[in-house]
């Protein structure tokens, strides 16, 4: 009796397992549909929500030359050279609106360079949120809202650095919807994402994605021996990102922006799914301080440094997996300058060809968080700190553990820096390729000791990278061209267009090579 029932119950259990399996697909196939329902729905209603917030900003800038040319985000283009006739017309209907367009034109008047990019609206008074280098060097603004209305605005504010910039509308409309902003700090990759923006000029474009990556960093400008800061925490996605989409809104599936789209990485000049967006966290921070005073000022240290690797561990006599920030220069008059911060003072061979200041001190804590690189401290200073707060560094120096006070100033502005580079006053650093054009993918130096342009390092996923390049090498050649020094490697790529195939003659290990590459554009905006 036992045995038969321990039997019926093994049938039940055979019996419910077959129906499971059986049923499984279907109801696992109607749940999948259902979920895809749902977010077909929400992201019609979050299109829905947040367009209206949205606006096209059609910027015209005053050049020297002739002719009339067209720049998205930044980059100029002929019209319709690229777009076709379509996009050409697109265009040249913001041209005709212009009466002084209509005109002939005078002997000396300036010529108009026409560029295009987004925004969206920040407050009830209608002030406009997007990129600096949106609407840098601009005579003329124009933004159009999602239901067409144009009106013309003007830059009241607008920070380099962090790449923002605001606009103030004249007389704005009064049905303004301004958006709602997120917090970025609680983002995790793999959560859902989509920007909104005018992508090659087509407006009120929506793209989904997910939140890709966090807490990467971006140079912004041209590091022109004026110091070359970086956006601490961008956020990376796989939302399609193309020219035009900056200075648009990343959103999060509550419909909250936590980034303002700024960039994307590709070798063709076209979305390759490694979109950039400054982190809604930042913004917070900058955007009103734009709106009441025009500036931003960043609180600053004034030191740069390398992050410790095992190699730089190795000859530093360390512990090969220890982190931390290795300090290289001390800029003058600065905070780290004030509390004796210690930079490197002498030349120390990491790997062939390649070096290091040696004699820094080691940063391995700014006021109990953890660094692990120099962008730890960067992110840190941009979140969580002001001008004026004093901070303490916890530092290796000589092998002894020491807390150093230090209290923070407000970052000299681009054209502070500018004009003490010009005086002479701030020590030129490797350069790097210029930001939005073809691109090598690394940063490079002159030696005096060499004929060539030394590269100090190879950036990852760069067409560098993925010829070959390496720390070390020297630059020789480009395309056939003979190359001596940083300005006439930049010279011939400058030449160039993203996605040209180029032949770059290097020098290693005494023996000259060539490697073909296509050429990136790494940094395209």
């Amino acid at each position: 009796m036992k045995q038969t029932k321990n039997l019926s119950y093994i049938l039940v259990l055979v019996v419910m397992a077959l129906l499971t399996s059986v049923c499984m697909p279907v109801f696992a196939d109607e749940t999948k549909a259902e979920a895809i329902n749902e977010a077909k729905a929400s992201f019609t209603d979050l299109y829905e929500a947040i367009n209206p917030s949205v606006v096209y900003v059609y910027v015209a800038k005053a050049v020297e030359g002739s002719g009339t040319t067209y720049q998205i985000d930044g980059d100029e283009f002929d019209f319709g050279d690229i777009f076709g006739p379509e996009f050409d017309r697109f265009f040249r209907q913001f041209e005709q609106q212009d009466d002084r367009q209509k005109e002939e034109p005078k002997e000396q008047e300036p010529q108009l360079t026409y560029g295009s990019g987004t925004g969206f609206v920040w407050d009830e008074e209608g002030h406009i949120v997007t990129n600096n280098h949106v609407i840098e060097d601009a005579v003329e603004v124009t933004i159009t809202y999602s239901d067409g209305i144009q009106r013309t605005a003007k830059v009241i504010g607008a920070d380099p650095d962090s790449d923002l910039a605001v606009l103030e509308v004249e007389n704005p409309k009064t049905d303004l919807i301004p958006v709602t902003m997120g917090d970025s700090s609680a983002l995790k990759p793999g959560e859902l994402a989509a920007a909104i923006g005018n992508p090659l000029g087509q407006t009120g474009t929506m793209t989904q994605g997910i939140i890709s990556a966090l807490g990467r960093s971006y140079a912004v400008g041209e590091n022109d021996g004026t110091g070359n800061y970086t956006i601490p925490d961008v956020i990376q996605t796989d939302a399609s990102i193309n020219p035009g989409n900056s200075g648009g809104v990343l959103i999060n599936i509550d419909g909250e922006v936590v980034g303002v789209v700024m960039a994307f990485s590709s070798y063709s000049y076209s979305s390759a799914g490694i979109g950039y967006a400054i982190p809604s966290n930042l913004v917070s921070r900058v955007i009103p301080a734009l709106i009441e005073n025009g500036e931003y000022e960043h609180p600053w240290i004034g030191f740069s440094g390398v992050a410790l690797t095992p190699a730089i561990n190795e000859q530093l006599e360390l512990d090969h997996d220890m982190r931390g920030a290795y300090i290289q220069t001390i800029q003058p008059n600065s905070p780290a300058a004030a509390a004796g911060i210690r930079g490197g003072d002498e030349d120390l061979e990491i790997a062939k060809g390649t070096y290091i200041k040696a004699g820094g001190d080691i940063i391995t804590k700014i006021n109990d968080r953890d660094v692990k690189a120099m962008d730890d401290i960067i992110a840190y200073l941009s979140s969580n700190t002001s001008i004026g707060d004093t901070i303490t560094l916890h530092v290796i120096r000589d092998g002894k553990e020491m807390d150093v006070d230090l209290t923070l100033a407000a970052r000299p502005n681009a054209a502070q820096r500018h004009a003490n580079a010009l005086a002479g006053t701030e020590e030129e650093e490797p350069e790097e390729q210029e930001s939005g054009k073809a691109s090598l993918g690394v940063y490079i130096s002159d030696q005096s000791d060499v004929n060539g342009v030394l590269v100090n390092t190879v950036m990852e996923d760069s067409a560098a990278a993925d010829a070959g390049m390496e720390e070390g090498d020297i630059i020789t050649g480009f395309d056939g061209v003979e190359v001596n020094s940083v300005a006439e490697l930049k010279d011939e790529i400058a030449k160039h267009l993203p996605g040209e195939r180029v032949t770059v003659t290097i020098e290693r290990d005494g023996e000259s090579q060539d490697l073909r590459l296509t050429l990136g554009n790494t940094l395209a905006r």
